[in-house]
């Protein structure tokens, strides 16, 4: 395309618009981190765990080498291929969003060639340093997006006060939330994936580890005292499963997620929990034999329709069926239904749950609406949202819908049925 007789082709007329678009992101990226900053500063002035050391101390590194996770990763990789694979053969639904499939061409190359190929050697590379390596993009990541800013040297302090009042503000409304029967320390993890946070009263507190430890707390409450297997839909890298299994001996942990996730959360919890038993995809039939014989099931979405009817006793996601069609929402919500003997909890923002629960109404006759309340994790205030863009108060609102089953009944041939996957 030509515009008057200069012969100015249209494809260089938008490289200056693309700068004046980024340079205004970065702007305003830059304005909201200082406003937050300064929020913060006001706001914790005095408070003695306000020391910039902490988030300096916090985000060095710890890289674990001591470990040999060969056999571990050996077996992923295994798991891994056998499901992508499996997933060739399968429709349309439990696939990746377009969001997530453009994670996967920009940043995932790497750990998804490691995984088809059983490059152990550049998958323990990636997965030791999971949190701040590209293969958890999509789950993982630096505050505010600015990597540069937080792995490559020395952190400026407007970065560091910028963080700190971030983590002092989720870290208030984690106790508030939780009565305050928690300490500081509940909040450690393992250690694994060179985790980047803060240093606390001597305990490592993770990015994001506040809010991971609340939703394990939710799913607590609404189990009772006996042994109880939960179910999640994408867990993230198993943070909240860690606490949950940390925190509840007895409890079984059925995982689903994508491919790339289960392989990620397996690495997670294998090595954060050695000594409990796990059954990852194509290993062993999925019956009510084989579930109750581990602590740990790994499955891709599709081996949803896999299991055996009322194996778990509550399902559980956050934010994990989000980017669901309609479609593959109802049917998602069909099988989680058929395989829940007792609650569902389902933690979204105001618009995506207002849609799961007209859909729970429709596909899951058998679930009531028992307790619905909301929580402001994405809040300004609480987390700094609208970070580099603006956010509705839908967006920045976290609905929490717990459901209970009003009668479940199995005939006795499905109490029986296996399926070999």
């Amino acid at each position: 395309m030509r515009t008057g007789g200069h012969g100015v082709k249209l494809q260089y007329l938008r490289h200056p618009i693309l700068t004046a678009k980024k340079t205004r992101s970065r702007l305003s990226t830059h304005f909201h981190i200082m406003r937050f900053a300064f929020h913060g500063k006001r706001r914790f002035r005095g408070d003695p765990r306000y020391d910039l050391q902490t988030v300096t101390d916090g985000f060095r590194a710890q890289k674990d080498d001591r470990t040999d996770d060969a056999r571990i990763l050996e077996r992923i990789c295994e798991a891994y291929i056998r499901t992508v694979e499996k997933q060739e053969a399968e429709n349309g639904c439990y696939q990746a969003s377009g969001r997530w499939q453009e994670i996967r061409k920009r940043s995932l190359g790497p750990v998804l060639k490691a995984l088809l190929t059983r490059d152990i050697s550049a998958l323990k590379r990636m997965y030791r340093n999971f949190f701040r390596d590209p293969c958890s993009a999509g789950i993982l990541g630096a505050p505010g997006g600015l990597s540069e800013a937080y792995f490559s040297g020395r952190i400026r302090d407007v970065h560091r006060h910028f963080y700190l009042s971030h983590v002092l503000c989720r870290l208030d409304y984690w106790k508030s939330l939780t009565g305050g029967r928690y300490t500081t320390h509940d909040l450690a993890g393992p250690g694994v994936g060179n985790p980047f946070g803060v240093l606390i009263d001597g305990t490592h507190i993770s990015v994001g580890a506040e809010y991971s430890h609340y939703c394990s707390h939710r799913v607590r409450e609404q189990l009772g005292a006996q042994s109880a297997t939960v179910a999640e839909m994408g867990g993230g890298f198993g943070r909240t499963a860690y606490y949950l299994l940390r925190d509840r001996p007895g409890t079984r942990y059925v995982g689903f997620d994508l491919p790339e996730n289960v392989a990620l959360v397996s690495y997670y919890l294998m090595r954060a929990l050695p000594n409990l038993k796990f059954l990852c995809y194509g290993e062993q039939a999925i019956t009510r034999e084989s579930i109750s014989e581990v602590d740990v099931v790994m499955l891709p979405g599709f081996a949803l329709t896999t299991v055996p009817p009322g194996s778990v006793d509550l399902t559980f996601t956050s934010h994990g069926i989000s980017e669901l069609s309609v479609e593959e929402l109802g049917h998602s919500l069909r099988e989680i239904s058929r395989i829940t003997s007792k609650r569902l909890l389902f933690m979204s923002h105001r618009a995506v749950s207002q849609n799961i629960s007209e859909c729970v109404q429709r596909q899951c006759p058998a679930f009531a609406l028992e307790e619905s309340c909301e929580s402001a994790w994405h809040s300004y205030k609480v987390s700094g949202a609208g970070v580099g863009r603006g956010g509705s108060v839908d967006a920045l609102t976290i609905v929490e819908n717990c459901y209970s089953r009003n009668s479940y009944s199995v005939s006795a041939s499905f109490e029986s049925s296996t399926v070999t996957i």
